[in-house]
């Protein structure tokens, strides 16, 4: 939930222009969690940070500019719970500036890719701790999750207004560390085309990272869809990745299923997914997902779930416990993971 922006509360960590701002609003979420999780011979015991939503801060303001055009920007930086790590722009989420109007929005910075968007077909919302998907796009090392591989740096941004519940949102981000003849090399393009109409909501997402003289562009995509049934919410993705580094010619599959069900004054979560990989069975991923959350409030969540991945024998996935033993690394066993925390928004 956002707030009004209160001038004095923050005097001493915003600079005096920030407060000349009447529209200016602060907002957050403080979520940690304790878990536990076990790989081979080694477990985790410990307290994380961001396992149901990131912990983050933020700031928004905006200024009418006439005719129906406003300006606007946005700062928002990770929050570590768990450690003395503090807010700065090396842990920044979103830092971009921007004009909307009638044509849409326009804006130029750091900013969330439309894969980043794909959470909502999601029944764990892109959880960190336990959503299957994101477990799955990290074995396969896609972008199309709703993680820091969907947040582009020195980028523009393209949003359209809703047509009818229909909506394009398009970014280009510029590598910009690379001038010479092959300076589009690692520049990256999003693509997304989003329908939300009562109970449904599908989409369909591009993602590209450009290649170079040395290697193919790494390709995405993902078509998505949820619907609300009254009793359950029932959502689920189907996701290519195509030519990632290190694996050119090589199309990987991820497929998700998952379910919300309401349960009394809570929901409960239930969620399966698989990592279809190109190089054979040995490199495939399955994972699934138990998980409860329940409201204390509007802006209070308690959350508890259960998060394995079942690894092909050449591969790792792993959440909370390493998949390293003595420095080498340990292929092919199961990833438990158990985790309970709170969320609060604000």
């Amino acid at each position: 939930m956002k707030v009004k922006f209160i001038a004095l509360a923050l005097a001493g960590a915003v600079s005096t222009p920030l407060l000349a701002q009447s529209n200016v609003i602060v907002y957050g979420v403080a979520d940690s969690y304790f878990g536990y999780g076990t790989y081979d011979d080694n477990t985790f015991t410990g307290v994380n940070s961001g396992g149901l939503s990131g912990a983050r801060l933020g700031f928004k303001g905006s200024e009418d500019l006439g005719n129906g055009l406003k300006a606007l920007f946005t700062l928002e930086y990770t929050l570590s719970l768990d450690k003395n790590e503090g807010v700065g722009t090396s842990g920044a989420r979103q830092q971009f500036v921007a004009l909307q109007g009638g044509f849409g929005f326009l804006g130029l910075g750091r900013q969330y890719a439309p894969g980043y968007f794909v959470n909502k077909y999601d029944a764990t919302a892109g959880s960190s701790a336990l959503s299957p998907q994101i477990q799955l796009a990290k074995a396969a090392k896609a972008t199309i999750d709703a993680g820091s591989g969907s947040r582009f740096d020195n980028a523009i941004n393209y949003k359209s207004p809703s047509f009818g519940g229909l909506s394009v949102n398009a970014i280009y981000s510029f590598n910009e560390t690379n001038q010479d003849d092959d300076r589009r090399s690692n520049d990256k393009l999003g693509l997304g085309v989003e329908y939300k109409n009562g109970p449904l909501a599908a989409g369909l997402t591009f993602q590209q990272i450009k290649g170079g003289d040395d290697r193919e562009d790494q390709k995405e995509w993902m078509l998505g869809a949820a619907y609300d049934f009254g009793v359950a919410t029932v959502l689920g993705s189907y996701q290519q990745v195509k030519d990632v580094i290190g694996k050119a010619g090589n199309t990987d599959k991820i497929v998700q299923l998952g379910a919300v069900v309401p349960a009394g004054s809570g929901k409960v979560h239930v969620a399966w997914g698989k990592l279809d990989a190109d190089q054979g069975s040995d490199y495939d991923v399955k994972s699934w997902v138990l998980a409860y959350t329940y409201p204390m409030s509007k802006r209070t969540t308690l959350y508890t779930g259960f998060l394995r991945n079942d690894n092909g024998s050449l591969t790792k996935q792993t959440n909370l416990a390493s998949n390293k033993i003595d420095g080498a690394d340990v292929f092919g066993e199961d990833s438990d993971n158990f985790v309970v925390g709170v969320r609060h928004t604000f």
